[in-house]
């Protein structure tokens, strides 16, 4: 050990000791921990909620609805001529997020999702700084929010860090989302059950288009006003009389 590493080792001490007695919160060797920041084993760090019903079914149901809910209101906000709330990147974020583009593994049952910065910018096809200005804007559009967590190094009594930042844990939150986004996800939601209740009435079949065709269009025309003058009470067929007689005898 040099007398450099050594004198760095004794102020660390003493400004620990120091800030110790002055009843001071100082992080001493655990300088890359983040702030506020929770351990893993501490309570409030345990965020993971279910998604939808925690079947997989309910679970891909909720984030397809999700999905659409999220996505129409950024093209709304768009076509306000404003800026988009999320963006390209925001959606594909929260793709990845949900597992739609692969790599993340959510666990549908416990909502645990814990995955890497760079798991999820390679699950989006982003860089990291741009996954982390993704989770800003996600989290300020309340779809989603997280834990900042930590573990121990297992250097009980060693010189030198005891804690080591670790993987956020996500979490959704729908109930925070904006009034007329979380209306539009329940209604999403409440058409799904009734589809898989088999109570949702059938939609309606759209007219098909006339011909093209301008013979095909004038006898369907005829058609239809023979079938109208019929259903009307009108006899469609000319009085007694009016045909040419055809010389055929019979």
């Amino acid at each position: 050990m040099t007398a450099a590493s050594m004198g760095r080792q004794a102020r660390q001490i003493t400004r620990g000791f120091a800030a110790r007695l002055a009843g001071k919160g100082e992080r001493g060797t655990d300088r890359k921990v983040r702030r506020h920041s929770i351990d893993v084993e501490d309570r409030r760090a345990r965020v993971s909620r279910p998604i939808g019903d925690g079947t997989t079914a309910g679970a891909l149901s909720w984030i397809d609805c999700l999905l659409k809910a999220v996505s129409e209101w950024d093209d709304v906000q768009r076509a306000k001529g404003g800026a988009r709330p999320l963006g390209l990147h925001g959606l594909r974020v929260l793709e990845a997020l949900l597992g739609r583009r692969g790599k993340v593994v959510v666990d549908f049952k416990t909502g645990r999702l814990d995955p890497e910065l760079a798991t999820i910018a390679r699950a989006a096809g982003v860089t990291k700084t741009t996954v982390v200005r993704a989770l800003a804007r996600l989290k300020a559009m309340k779809v989603l929010d997280w834990i900042r967590r930590t573990e121990r190094t297992g250097k009980d009594g060693v010189f030198g860090p005891q804690r080591r930042q670790v993987s956020n844990s996500y979490f959704f939150t729908p109930e925070a989302l904006p009034a007329r986004v979380a209306q539009r996800l329940r209604d999403l939601l409440a058409r799904r059950r009734l589809r898989r209740s088999g109570t949702m009435p059938p939609d309606i079949p759209k007219a098909s288009a006339r011909p093209s065709s301008p013979e095909l269009r004038d006898l369907l025309d005829r058609m239809e006003a023979g079938i109208a003058r019929a259903s009307g009470g009108v006899n469609a067929s000319p009085p007694s009389g009016q045909y040419p007689l055809s010389g055929a005898e019979g």
